[in-house]
């Protein structure tokens, strides 16, 4: 099994994350690629078949998931739901969340607000009013 590795470049004031080619190839079974800001946090995963990943309740903020590749079952704030390739769900701040994978692989992006916002933490520098 071939782990996907984190992998994001800083400019001045972008951080870009270079996923493309990492999720598509077809010997990444599992593994995360993520970038962090001030505010927001965004991430490309990989899973493998059956593969489960949990967030409890009041660690993620907002969320938005998209499905890139494959098919999953995600239970949020209480209810369930199958996303296919090509959907997306809007996850509201500190319910706890399940992402399920149902195909022999599937690829999620997600993009969250930090719950733990700190400017001087961005992976990006700040942009200042001109």
């Amino acid at each position: 099994m071939q782990t996907v590795n984190q992998t994001s470049e800083g400019g001045m004031y972008c951080t870009s994350v270079k996923a493309g080619e990492r999720w598509r190839d077809t010997a990444a079974t599992s593994g995360s690629i993520r970038a962090e800001g001030a505010l927001l946090s965004t991430e490309f995963s990989v899973f493998g078949p059956g593969e489960i990943r949990e967030h409890p309740a009041n660690s993620v903020g907002e969320e938005v998931v998209a499905i890139l590749e494959g098919e999953f079952d995600i239970d949020a704030a209480g209810e369930h739901y199958r996303l296919v390739a090509g959907e997306a769900i809007l996850i509201p701040p500190r319910e706890p969340r399940r992402f399920s994978c149902a195909t022999a692989k599937g690829v999620l992006y997600r993009a969250a607000v930090l719950l733990d916002a700190n400017p001087a933490r961005s992976g990006a520098a700040s942009r200042q009013p001109d």
